[in-house]
């Protein structure tokens, strides 16, 4: 098969693969390529949009890998995945329930948890986990699908459940971005790569 076939089926508009990348999109392509030296397809079919790239990683970085997140590291992605579902975003939630499973440590669990999401049986599944991820899952829910009704008593719901404003800010930061990530990643049409998740970042 041709590189160019390869580059044909990552997404639904012209791509321009990393051998042809020229001027800002070889920079770019340079700052986001994994530890085996390639750009995943998520930024592949960015290309046509180079000024993008490393901004949106930077970001993503800063909101979910962020070394000062208060938020636990399972937690963000679970928030992220959740988030990728209720998009539909293949691509978002296979690579990211990927990193919660392996962030969460418990892979019978995890997947218990995974499946809930999927089949929207999350509450009763997580009741008893923590009395704070199921009111932090309603809220993302809201936030990603109703934004028009979002209200200062839903910031005060997840202070009554023990989040700080600190880790409320994340938490907004991590829906609202994938909410970005799973509408940009379906509307071009990007098709999940060979690996998921962490296995060619670049600090994993």
């Amino acid at each position: 098969m041709s590189d160019e076939s390869l580059v044909d089926d990552i997404a639904w508009v012209d791509v321009i693969c990393q051998k042809d990348a020229t001027d800002n999109l070889k920079l770019a392509y340079e700052a986001v390529k994994g530890k085996d030296g390639t750009v995943e397809n998520l930024y592949l079919a960015m290309s046509q949009t180079p000024e993008v790239i490393k901004p949106a990683e930077d970001h993503y970085v800063a909101v979910l890998h962020n070394p000062n997140s208060p938020l636990k590291p399972w937690f963000a992605e679970l928030l992220s995945t959740y988030v990728a579902i209720l998009c539909g975003c293949k691509y978002a939630y296979l690579n990211h329930g990927e990193n919660f499973e392996y962030y969460f440590g418990n892979r019978k669990r995890s997947k218990a948890i995974l499946s809930s999401l999927h089949e929207g049986s999350w509450e009763a599944e997580l009741v008893s986990e923590n009395k704070n991820i199921v009111p932090a899952l309603k809220f993302s829910k809201k936030l990603t699908l109703n934004p028009d009704n979002m209200t200062k008593n839903d910031i005060d719901k997840l202070r009554a459940v023990g989040f700080d404003d600190k880790e409320i800010s994340y938490i907004v930061q991590i829906v609202s971005s994938f909410a970005y990530w799973s509408r940009m990643i379906n509307a071009l049409g990007t098709k999940v790569g060979k690996t998921i998740g962490f296995a060619n970042t670049k600090d994993v």
